[in-house]
């Protein structure tokens, strides 16, 4: 008579999804035993047997961990994927035109490189030269507002009406001699002056600054006549106001004063003026708001969170298949595991035939 056999504890193998399922498969896998049959137990499996139900269950089990994880990976990334797709349209739109943009920024820097090239040479303002240049036509603006204020108050004008006039006609000395400008691009451009066959490939592009030639010289000096013609009107103004009041000596004083503040800014604007170092600014400034346009749109918080929307997903997918292949693994070391504790049935490894062996014969005479 046969010996009862106890239940398989995997007769209905248990599907998981959790992230225990590899030690609730330990626990199950400790408990199974193989009934052991009434014959010798084998040493090497036998050679008539390719596998036991078990390993076929097991086997069936470890190809279930994959997809398994596969889609547990793809259930908990969903919310992650749904976020991103809904991002797409405004991060696509953000890409593209950040795409779009590069160029623009790239001519920009080559536009910057080949300016410093060609005319860092010739510069004669300092860099920092243009806070400096405000800051002395805001003083003489400022000092020329306040006299003619004053003046306005006490030939009995009412306040605000005195600072309105003080505005326009302090604006008009000092506009008066930005004209110096012109007279020093002037002089610059015949110091630079240069044959065009001279000029090197970097400086080709900007021959115009080397020629030495204006046309427009006669309207230069047509513009200091005018401007001479302004800052002395503005003078005798507050010459003849302040003489009213107080006398000729205070009028004289506050008139100089006035053309003082013309003939400054003339200077000023003399010196500062620099055709070459304004085309260096230029350049740079449109690289910098370029570079600084291209940050703004390639910090697009729609691009951004689908970005991070995408690698949270993808780094979700990626890990529940790694842990679906050691789930599998796992599975395939418990088969292995359960063969092992039970020698009497399956042997302890498969059998290798002694195929070749020189010097051995079977028991029957013939040899192996």
């Amino acid at each position: 008579m046969s010996k009862s056999r106890p239940r398989n504890r995997l007769a209905h193998p248990v599907r998981f999804l959790d992230h225990d399922a590899t030690t609730n498969q330990t626990q199950i896998a400790e408990e199974i035993t193989l009934q052991r049959v009434d014959e010798a137990a084998a040493i090497a499996r036998p050679e008539n047997i390719s596998g036991t139900w078990l390993e076929d269950e097991y086997t069936e089990l470890e190809a279930e961990q994959s997809p398994l994880w596969d889609a547990s990976g793809r259930e908990t990334s969903r919310t992650a994927e749904v976020e991103a797709a809904g991002l797409s349209p405004a991060a696509m739109g953000a890409e593209r035109i950040t795409t779009n943009h590069t160029p623009v920024m790239d001519a920009a820097a080559i536009r910057y490189q080949n300016t410093v090239d060609a005319l860092a040479p010739f510069r004669r303002r300092p860099p920092g030269g243009k806070l400096l240049h405000y800051a002395a036509k805001g003083g003489l603006l400022l000092g020329d507002m306040i006299g003619v204020t004053l003046m306005g108050i006490n030939i009995g004008d009412y306040p605000v009406l005195a600072f309105l006039m003080s505005i326009s006609a302090a604006s008009a000395a000092v506009i008066s001699g930005l004209v110096g400008a012109e007279v020093r691009d002037l002089r610059s451009a015949q110091r630079r002056r240069r044959e065009i066959d001279s000029l090197t490939d970097e400086q080709r592009p900007f021959q115009h600054l080397f020629s030495g030639r204006d046309e427009g010289t006669k309207i230069v000096k047509i513009l200091c006549g005018v401007s001479g013609g302004v800052a002395m009107t503005i003078a005798l103004a507050i010459f003849a106001g302040r003489a009213d009041l107080e006398g000729g000596l205070t009028g004289l004083i506050y008139g100089g004063i006035a053309a003082a503040v013309a003939a400054a800014s003339f200077i000023e604007s003399y010196m500062y003026a620099d055709e070459i170092a304004d085309q260096m600014d230029n350049a740079s400034i449109s690289y910098e708001k370029e570079l600084a346009r291209h940050q703004r749109l390639a910090g697009s918080a729609a691009w951004q969170s689908k970005l991070a929307k995408d690698a949270e997903a993808s780094s979700i997918r990626e890990e529940h298949e790694l842990r679906g292949k050691a789930a599998a693994a796992k599975i395939r070391a418990l088969k292995w595991g359960i063969l092992r504790r039970n020698p009497g049935v399956a042997g302890h490894g498969v059998g290798v035939p002694a195929v070749g062996l020189v010097g051995r014969t079977a028991r029957d005479g013939s040899p192996t």
